[in-house]
């Protein structure tokens, strides 16, 4: 039962991965307003893989480590807390990152919340000629932030992963959960943007990092409690 939640929990950080709109979002909502949805999903793929990569790094370097994080487990939630609750901050306060949303090369006319329009998808772009270099563009840009496995650790730890008993099957269907958890997300933000391109404007892209910042502080919240509860334990 427990290694059951803990993939609910691997799902769960998949699309916490997956779900700010910095850079990397930023791009597949570009991707898809521009080349269509199977264009924006194979982005988020790329980006999907580089965040499967590093949760294989996370999780393997724990894994060397456990004991020492089992006899500091109380030390490890509220230091893992703290992050969470740094990076949540963080997060809520930016707004969407990247350029405005727009169909084409030129910026949309009237409005300045970056309003998507409606004219024909161009050809080329970045990501735009094909799966691979669609999948590349998405896995570059995720990769080129190694800083997220900070991120990485105190979530997979939050839900007990690895765990003493971990063999070699328990680690592959941890990570395909995070796999399939970051592209739920993907096939959802695309599906959203492919449907209401029109109303799609950088402010909505704010309220997605404010939710997510909310479910992450409420994480740290309770990752911190936790610790604390633990340190006043007889």
């Amino acid at each position: 039962m427990d290694f059951v939640i803990s993939c609910l929990g691997c799902v769960l950080v998949g699309i916490i991965l997956s779900a700010p709109m910095g850079p990397v979002g930023m791009l597949c909502v570009q991707q898809t307003l521009n080349h269509g949805r199977r264009t924006g999903l194979l982005t988020g793929f790329g980006a999907a893989l580089s965040d499967w990569f590093y949760c294989w790094v996370a999780a393997l370097s724990m894994t060397l480590i456990i004991s020492f994080i089992e006899r500091h487990t109380a030390a490890f939630a509220i230091v893992g807390g703290i992050l969470l609750a740094v990076f949540s901050i963080m997060m809520g306060r930016r707004p969407g990152q990247g350029q405005a949303l727009h169909r084409g090369g030129s910026p949309p006319k009237g409005g300045g919340d970056g309003a998507a329009t409606a004219s024909p998808p161009p050809s080329g772009g970045v990501g735009g000629g094909s799966a691979g270099r669609s999948i590349g563009a998405g896995f570059v840009l995720a990769f080129s932030n190694p800083l997220i496995i900070f991120l990485i650790m105190p979530l997979l730890m939050y839900f007990g992963v690895p765990a003493p008993y971990y063999r070699w099957w328990h680690y592959i269907i941890c990570m395909l959960s995070v796999m399939a958890g970051a592209m739920l997300w993907w096939l959802m933000v695309t599906w959203v943007v492919d449907r209401w391109r029109r109303r799609m404007t950088l402010r909505t892209l704010h309220r997605v990092n404010l939710v997510m910042a909310t479910i992450m502080l409420a994480l740290a919240a309770y990752s911190v409690w936790r610790g604390i509860r633990l340190l006043l334990a007889p």
